[in-house]
């Protein structure tokens, strides 16, 4: 509120006031903010005006707007009525349908809550329908996080197995999520539910279901009963904030339109240029673009699209990657020889089994399969494997041949039992161990996998599915494995299912053997030994050794060592990858950065570019078929333009006489766009001939010292 003492004269001002001068001499503030005079030519003077900032301050602000999303997943196996209920609980007609492939999104509902500072919050609520076929298990593994709520749906018509799949999907729920999850029967119309009520009521206390609905998606049995128990078992206040402000709401609303319609894949770029034509009514400018490129990053976190790491390219149906996944997983497991693996060269290609007229058009099915093999890289579900005939990609949870020779049971040093999504936490071990740098793959079959260890001797896991969602890990070495690299192996294993089997579930058990003649001890010989205070037990068996029953409990000195097998995996996980992120690049022409460098200095220069090829950055080096000229210059300052880093390479050459082209081009980019520049400093430049002047005011990367890092400094300022 504005108050103000009017008309003073200007020889009456007040002494204490110097007024900042603002607008012409027209308007001026104090120091401390509290006055504002305004100048009125006619009388020759002023008006003063006091200032009450706080109570301007909230009456020009609008009350806040705000923006969630929940996410409700609908779990079970394939053809047990989900998709006819996410058809019904989104206020749809109910009709037949077809299995589901991938996923399916439906808008449960939209809501607007008035928040207690006045304020209002839109609510949006989606079903998400989850395809149930056993080809889609590792895939949806990565989409149950973030849900807000479940349904564990089961076909109450089926007479041999109505709970066929609850175990399994209320155990991987439990693995990702704390969200309340539902037992709901569909199809109760059809017939009777094959189970009683005890048997109903002891699996939802055994699986922390919290509510029992029978429904029928034809008939519309109990659905108002389930949607008011999903919207009661949402909670609102921990999930994730946005401001919505109306253009948010605007450039939402397009992107989620574009997403419905027929467009799949298009660059940010594309769609910003779209979103423009559509509403050429907003200003254009960098606020805009910037705001755009919030949206599409928000609705990313919703998993509702869905960013490449190439080409600037914005996926509108991220299905399609869980799509063309489980095909290509479903072809890997039908490999004659039970190996479980796909040539790269194939699954990039699309050569593998898949409905036609599901397929994308060719260019944009080229795109998709490079980020469909980029994301089972990135999230251990595959290897990458060099063989004679070229790359693999390898399943362990696909492997279907058995184990030549299993070997002596007996060998088993430690069980673990553990809950979770079984085959997917295999997977993932099978994986990692594989890419640790202390061992190399030795066998692999199905349930199980062996590894040479650097260190010496043998060591291997297998895997049975006790039941749905409940597996047990037994570790075993050969007679070479020395006692350091049986503790460790089996540390890494121990903290492999803490940190991905469901919390509280992995119990362990270890095996005794006797040394001599290789009998294995009843594990309840031991707990009743040991619950004696015995120390050791006689082998019944050759009766010539005693068996020493003590369990080493000093796995805390291997902590720092599994931390750095963890590392290493997570390294190999990287690079390969980074394979298939540089791939897309490379198809789209999509360079990270622009290299300039003296001539002289390309063997130098050349062996960075491959250091930042293999951590994922692509960078412009090859001047290869650039003519002298105009020409030259053209497509240097086109493909300046299109980098988001330039790295200016400073050796003991010198400048080159193309690079200080280059650099002068690079100057008038940054200053054209905010051009990041890297000087990089190669070894043999003279101290004190560090940049000056424009290249001056940027951090160097500079590989003459060892610390700190410069290859870290420059991979660090290309991707800020």
């Amino acid at each position: 509120m504005l108050l103000a003492d009017r008309h003073l004269a200007a020889d009456h001002r007040r002494p204490d006031h110097h007024p900042s001068r603002l607008d012409g001499d027209r308007l001026a503030v104090s120091p401390g903010g509290s006055h504002l005079a305004l100048w009125d030519q006619d009388r020759r003077g002023f008006d003063l005006y006091a200032v009450d900032a706080d109570r301007l301050l909230r009456g020009s602000q609008p009350a806040a707007r705000t923006y969630r999303n929940a996410k409700v997943v609908l779990v079970g196996e394939t053809g047990v009525g989900k998709s006819g209920l996410g058809l019904v609980l989104s206020n749809q007609a109910y009709r037949p349908t077809d299995s589901t492939h991938a996923r399916q999104v439906f808008t449960f509902e939209e809501t607007e809550v008035e928040l207690p500072d006045g304020g209002a919050e839109r609510r949006e609520t989606l079903l998400w329908d989850m395809a149930g076929q056993s080809g889609y298990r590792l895939i949806h593994q990565l989409h149950l996080a973030e849900a807000a709520a479940a349904l564990v749906v089961f076909d109450a018509r089926s007479e041999t197995d109505p709970f066929a799949g609850v175990r399994y999907w209320a155990r991987a729920l439990r693995q990702q999520s704390a969200a309340p999850a539902m037992l709901v029967a569909a199809r109760t119309d059809r017939g009777g539910i094959a189970a009683g009520d005890k048997r109903i009521t002891a699996i939802c206390e055994e699986l922390g279901l919290s509510r029992y609905f029978e429904t029928s998606a034809r008939e519309g049995w109990q659905i108002p009963e389930l949607a008011e128990a999903m919207r009661a078992a949402i909670d609102w206040d921990s999930l994730p904030l946005s401001v919505s402000t109306e253009l948010f709401e605007t450039i939402k609303q397009f992107l989620l339109e574009e997403r419905d319609g027929q467009r799949i894949l298009a660059t940010a770029g594309d769609l910003y240029r779209d979103f423009r034509r559509h509403h050429a009514s907003l200003t254009d400018g960098p606020e805009l673009r910037l705001s755009f490129d919030a949206c599409v990053r928000l609705l990313e976190l919703r998993d509702l699209v869905r960013r490449l790491s190439f080409g600037g390219f914005v996926l509108l149906r991220p299905e399609m990657l869980d799509f063309y996944a489980s095909a290509l997983i479903d072809e890997a497991r039908a490999q004659p020889d039970g190996l479980g693996y796909l040539a790269e060269r194939r699954a990039l290609a699309g050569d593998f089994p898949m409905p036609q007229e599901d397929r994308l058009p060719s260019d944009e099915e080229r795109l998709l399969l490079i980020a469909v093999v980029e994301e089972m890289l990135r999230h251990d579900l595959a290897l990458r494997e060099s063989t004679e005939a070229g790359v693999d990609l390898v399943f362990p949870s696909q492997l279907t041949a058995d184990r030549p020779t299993e070997g002596d049971p007996d060998a088993a040093d430690v069980v673990f039992q553990f809950d979770g999504a079984v085959p997917a936490i295999y997977a993932t071990l099978a994986v990692r161990l594989s890419r640790v740098t202390a061992y190399s793959s030795k066998e692999k079959w199905r349930n199980g996998s062996t590894y040479w260890a650097k260190a010496g001797g043998v060591c291997g896991v297998r895997v049975v599915q006790a039941e749905e969602g409940r597996g047990e890990l037994t570790v075993f070495y050969d007679g070479d494995a020395s006692e350091e690299t049986r503790f460790l192996f089996e540390d890494y294993v121990h903290t492999h299912l803490m940190a991905r089997a469901l919390d509280g579930s992995v119990r362990r058990e270890r095996l005794f053997t006797c040394p001599r003649c290789s009998y294995r001890v009843d594990p309840a010989v031991v707990r009743r030994r040991l619950e004696r205070g015995a120390i050791d037990v006689l082998c019944t068996d050759c009766e010539q050794v005693r068996i020493v029953l003590l369990d080493r409990k000093d796995r805390l000195a291997h902590a720092a060592a599994v931390r750095d097998m963890n590392a290493s995996a997570d390294a190999g996980r990287d690079a390969a990858a980074n394979t298939a992120t540089i791939r897309g690049k490379l198809v789209t022409q999509d360079y990270d950065v622009f290299l300039s460098y003296n001539s002289a200095d390309r063997e130098v220069v050349g062996a960075v570019a491959e250091r930042l090829r293999a951590a994922g950055v692509l960078a412009w080096i090859d001047q290869a078929g650039f003519a002298a000229g105009d020409r030259w210059r053209d497509l240097l300052e086109e493909q300046i333009a299109r980098v988001r880093a330039g790295a200016v390479f400073l050796g003991p050459h010198g400048l080159g006489r193309w690079q200080k082209l280059e650099e002068q081009a690079l100057i008038d980019e940054s200053t054209r766009r905010g051009l990041r520049i890297i000087p990089v400093l190669l070894p043999g430049l003279p101290l004190g001939s560090e940049p000056r002047g424009f290249l001056g005011q940027w951090q160097a990367a500079d590989f003459r010292v060892a610390e700190p890092d410069p290859f870290t400094r420059l991979l660090e300022g290309i991707k800020e």
